[in-house]
């Protein structure tokens, strides 16, 4: 994912975080549809106001299309209780895990909005800083909460540039297969395909440059005191969450 943009009056790297994860827990705790129903609401004020965050939001989910898939077998068809169909015998799905499975999916795509907003609004080396914050009280046990902030936030930022280069390498394999009539033909396309891959190829060096820059200064931006609006934030957060872990 591209690096977000310095905002005026962002909130703490930290608490972001932190909210991120207090949404999660009450998402995964939760068992009814309805609190989960009413979590959308936020995701898609958080998708609008983060530019860029929408269209990361949707190449997230396809990308997990298996994994859905892979959730509403396993709880639809292999959960304990009365067949939905019966006149399919074994080969019947569950309601009841149907519904499960549809939970889950709800959970799994509102999570993926979510960090979509938090990786669009936030510099990586906030981001690591944000994640290291977090992790503070680990420390006191030893963990690198630092470096792993670090390697969390370059993965998450590299994962866009290596789609990009993914894709630029497919599309040129696809136009080297499709050539053209004639030696002209052929070489017109030959030479499509290299523009692209060079362009691909200097975005992913100047993106595996700045890489290496924040790893050597160290990556990390600590954030701040928590302000006001941090504490409101982290404060509906919460709330939110024990709504949801009570659904």
């Amino acid at each position: 994912m591209e690096r977000a943009q310095p905002a005026v009056a962002r909130h703490h790297a930290g608490a972001k975080v932190l909210a991120v994860l207090l949404l999660a827990s009450g998402l995964t705790l939760g068992e009814r549809i309805a609190g989960m129903a009413a979590t959308v609401l936020p995701a898609a004020l958080a998708l609008g106001r983060s530019p860029g965050a929408l269209e990361a939001c949707l190449r997230l989910l396809r990308r997990l299309r298996l994994v859905f898939l892979f959730i509403l077998v396993l709880h639809g068809w292999f959960t304990p209780g009365a067949p939905l169909l019966p006149e399919l015998g074994a080969l019947s799905p569950v309601r009841a895990g149907l519904i499960e499975g549809a939970r889950l999916l709800g959970v799994v795509a509102l999570m993926a909005a979510l960090v979509a907003a938090l990786v669009r609004t936030t510099p990586i080396a906030e981001l690591a800083g944000g994640v290291s914050w977090v992790l503070r009280p680990l420390g006191w046990l030893g963990v690198p909460v630092e470096r792993f902030g670090r390697l969390l936030a370059w993965t998450v930022d590299r994962v866009e540039p290596v789609r990009r280069e993914t894709a630029a390498v497919r599309d040129a394999l696809r136009l080297r297969r499709r050539g053209g009539r004639g030696v002209a033909g052929k070489l017109r396309q030959e030479i499509i395909a290299a523009r692209m891959v060079l362009r691909r190829a200097r975005e992913a060096a100047d993106r595996n440059a700045e890489a290496l820059y924040l790893r050597q200064a160290g990556g990390i931006r600590m954030p701040g005191p928590l302000r006001g609006r941090d504490g409101l934030l982290l404060a509906a957060a919460g709330a939110w969450s024990v709504m949801l872990a009570g659904s």
